[in-house]
């Protein structure tokens, strides 16, 4: 696959890849930890590690990831090396300001902020504090992370974000089966953030050597690195604070278990959106690389949509249907309970951020990241403002929905996306499309559901519930005509096979 299109698919499964193996530790990992460490404490580790997350994810890295595909082809080496090093110190200033703010409110925030109980609360702390001292470390790899991402080296860095699941899950699973708690873990994961972030960059420097960290390096593109990040910057405080008061206000209000009902399907969630990321991880280079050639950008962006939507529909309905049976295989039946509806708004939420993907892409792609900062802003506060009216009505599950209401916002995106950025006026070409999505749609519905209804609930009715669901949706799109005759020979090059002979 020499071609750009082939390349571009080549990329995107190095970037599955990096993807699948995350989760199955994850999978494989979290019910393990979560019984060994009983569900209130869980519930206390995964809020902290949100906290830790969320508090200083102030990413410019992704600048790097553009400007590095943009400047590549012209071999402005000084202006790519730039961007890199103008990354790597705003980034690791950031990290260590936020290091420090989180060190010194860590009690407060533990005792006021979350109300976490007296029990758990010095331990808390502690991890409160060593999860602060891992986001410098955190930050400075995602700059070398983006650099493999610029010069399209996805096997490398899928090689690399395994390493780093297996790494974050097999101590976890090793401490919690002897009998460590959320402060050892936490310990952890600063651990593995320094081991990564020396891994990144070595990763980086051997796959392009040309480019990189630099000592010396001119001043030029620390403008433009801090102009396209102060959009991030901004949208990623706004997602932060919405992460962060989520986190805050269904533990104050519901304690450490409910935590866990709350934000174990949300990770299940997550992982759908970042199995979309990981799909079109390698279209933002891609893109930017297509800057003036409006025709190819447009179809690719179309195409990016396209294939998105196809993927949302069978997670969301199997979520629907098997999301209960999944549950209580994975951890228990009680579990489910309380859990199983909560999966499905989360599912929703995450399925139409999934969706927002592409577009949101583009609008970097265009240097027009303020856009993106607008909508998260808005959206966000919505959310915030609705979750203070729904909490006391609805608990859990009215945050979680008020949640959605706000993502549900961010939607009219896609249209400024295609209709302002690439002119694209194909109104009729996406109703065409959803036309043929909803008989597949239905029929995977229907099947799911007269498998799960009436067989005995178990792991081989669900995977083969689940297989025969999704066939019957791909038979479909097929014989709609949703899968058009180029993304047919795309599937039949992937596969190897000769057309005529099939």
């Amino acid at each position: 696959m020499r071609t750009r299109s082939g390349k571009l698919i080549l990329n995107s499964l190095y970037s599955l890849v990096g993807w699948i193996a995350p989760i199955l530790f994850g999978l494989f990992a979290t019910p393990f930890v979560l019984k060994h460490l009983g569900t209130e404490s869980y519930g206390v580790y995964i809020v902290i590690l949100g906290f830790v997350g969320y508090s200083f994810a102030f990413n410019l890295a992704r600048s790097v990831a553009k400007y590095v595909a943009e400047h590549r082809s012209s071999g402005d080496v000084e202006k790519i090396n730039s961007a890199i090093t103008s990354a790597f110190w705003l980034n690791c200033s950031i990290g260590i300001v936020g290091a420090i703010v989180v060190g010194l409110s860590s009690r407060w925030v533990v005792v006021d902020v979350l109300r976490i109980s007296p029990s758990y609360q010095e331990a808390a702390i502690f991890a409160l504090i060593v999860g602060g001292i891992s986001i410098p470390f955190t930050l400075a790899g995602q700059v070398f992370q983006s650099v493999l991402q610029g010069v399209h080296g996805f096997g490398v860095l899928s090689a690399v974000t395994n390493f780093n699941s297996l790494l974050i899950n097999g101590g976890n699973v090793a401490l919690a089966a002897l009998g460590f708690g959320v402060d050892a873990l936490l310990l952890w994961t600063l651990t593995a953030a320094a081991i990564i972030a020396v891994v990144s960059y070595i990763a980086s420097a051997r796959l392009a050597p040309d480019i990189g960290l630099k000592l010396r390096a001119s001043t030029d593109m620390v403008r433009p690195v801090m102009g396209y990040g102060a959009s991030l910057f901004v949208y990623q405080l706004c997602g932060g604070i919405l992460l962060l008061f989520e986190r805050a206000l269904v533990m104050r209000k519901f304690g450490g278990e409910v935590a866990s009902y709350y934000f174990v399907p949300m990770t299940l969630a997550i992982y759908f959106h970042g199995f979309v990321v990981s799909l079109l991880a390698a279209a933002f280079p891609a893109m930017n690389e297509l800057l003036t050639d409006g025709n190819r950008l447009a179809l690719l962006y179309r195409k990016s949509v396209k294939a998105v939507v196809c993927l949302a529909v069978p997670f969301l309905l199997t979520v629907l249907f098997g999301g209960r049976i999944f549950l209580s295989l994975w951890i228990d039946e009680d579990f489910a309970a309380q859990a199983y509806w909560l999966f499905v708004i989360h599912a929703a939420t995450f399925g139409i951020m999934a969706l927002m993907v592409a577009p949101w892409q583009l609008v970097e792609t265009y240097n027009r990241p303020s856009v993106n900062a607008w909508v998260t802003f808005f959206s966000s506060l919505f959310a915030i403002l609705l979750m203070l009216f729904t909490a006391d009505r609805w608990s859990s599950d009215g945050v979680a929905i008020s949640r959605l209401a706000g993502v549900a916002l961010s939607l009219p995106v896609i249209i400024y996306a295609g209709h302002r950025l690439l002119e694209v006026r194909g109104g009729g070409e996406w109703l065409r499309t959803g036309l043929r999505l909803g008989p597949a749609a239905i029929a995977l519905a229907g099947t799911e559901y007269l498998i799960f209804s009436n067989v005995a609930p178990g792991w081989p009715t669900l995977i083969f519930g689940t297989i025969a669901g999704v066939l019957v949706y791909l038979a479909m799109l097929w014989l709609t005509k949703f899968i058009s005759p180029d993304e047919k020979d795309v599937i039949f090059k992937m596969l190897r096979i000769n057309r005529s002979a099939a």
